[in-house]
């Protein structure tokens, strides 16, 4: 990234969206030019806004993904879209000379919402009921990363959580015990969307959802329900009124109370793992590892 700015230095990996787009208009006919920045807000990625040499706008991410998870989830993007769903076509995938993959998508109509109310709860678990079985027909899809096929140990955690001292093996331990003694393995033919937040699903004049973006950790197949675990990130937006809090709290709810807990448990744990293996400031992890930590021992 020599010669170019670091216009996205609040993400957890900085990057320069010109040198990104210099290097695939470099390796491909794609003629993009850059035409602004998304909001910065932390996080592992930002989008930049591009445009085509046709006059599209488009949205460019990178991700640490691998290139051929995020192929697929391109592929299983356009049988969503097929089915009336509001997510963005892919329409370059592309690995990047520093191992990151670029992705330029169409850029989807709206805006975040602006006020946070039970009614845009509903809207929001609505929206999520439509990805049921969507995956029926793709059984090659993973498991969200919370869920490994290998177990927490083979998976890698036993890499990252496994080797953080005593703490983190008596955290896989806890989650061990919450999953009964052997590791659960998620069910479903759902489409999952691993980041189902107020940040990346935008909203139409008529208050209806007519984007959910930023697909980078892959689409993932299981219960559509866990999207709503991280409780639409709420706890990034502190001015979110009760009466919405306690509508969320409702919907997830509806959710049995044993498999809520599981679902719970590996989410936050996932984290840690994930504040590990990229390398994220020490005050980050510890963050994260004492959220689990109080959440297995029963304190949230």
């Amino acid at each position: 990234m020599i010669g170019h700015k670091l216009e996205f230095t609040l993400s957890e990996n900085p990057w320069a969206p010109t040198a990104v787009i210099a290097e695939i208009n470099d390796h491909t006919t794609s003629g993009l030019e850059l035409v602004g920045l998304a909001d910065q807000a932390g996080g592992t990625s930002s989008a930049a806004f591009v445009r085509w040499p046709d006059g599209r706008e488009a949205a460019l991410t990178r991700t640490t993904t691998p290139l051929s998870v995020m192929r697929q989830t391109a592929r299983v993007l356009e049988d969503a879209r097929a089915r009336g769903l509001p997510v963005p076509r892919h329409d370059l995938v592309m690995e990047l000379s520093d191992g990151y993959v670029a992705v330029v998508q169409e850029r989807m109509p709206g805006r975040q919402v602006s006020e946070v109310s039970p009614k845009v709860i509903d809207v929001f678990a609505a929206m999520n009921e439509r990805f049921s079985g969507l995956l029926t027909d793709h059984r090659d899809v993973p498991p969200p990363a919370a869920f490994p096929d290998d177990g927490l140990v083979d998976y890698g955690w036993g890499e990252t959580i496994g080797r953080y001292g005593e703490r983190g093996r008596r955290l896989l331990h806890r989650l061990l015990e919450v999953d009964g003694g052997r590791p659960f393995q998620m069910a479903g033919n759902d489409l999952i969307h691993t980041d189902y937040s107020l940040d990346n699903v935008l909203f139409d004049e008529q208050g209806q959802i007519s984007g959910i973006v930023d697909w980078n950790q892959g689409a993932v197949r299981g219960d559509h329900r866990f999207a709503l675990i991280s409780r639409l990130g709420v706890h990034e937006h502190p001015d979110v009124p009760a009466e919405a809090l306690e509508r969320l709290d409702q919907v997830l709810a509806a959710i049995e109370p044993p498999l809520l807990r599981i679902y719970q448990a590996h989410w936050k744990v996932l984290h840690v793992h994930y504040a590990i293996s990229n390398r994220f400031q020490d005050g980050r992890i510890e963050e994260d590892l004492r959220a689990a930590e109080q959440f297995l021992d029963g304190r949230t």
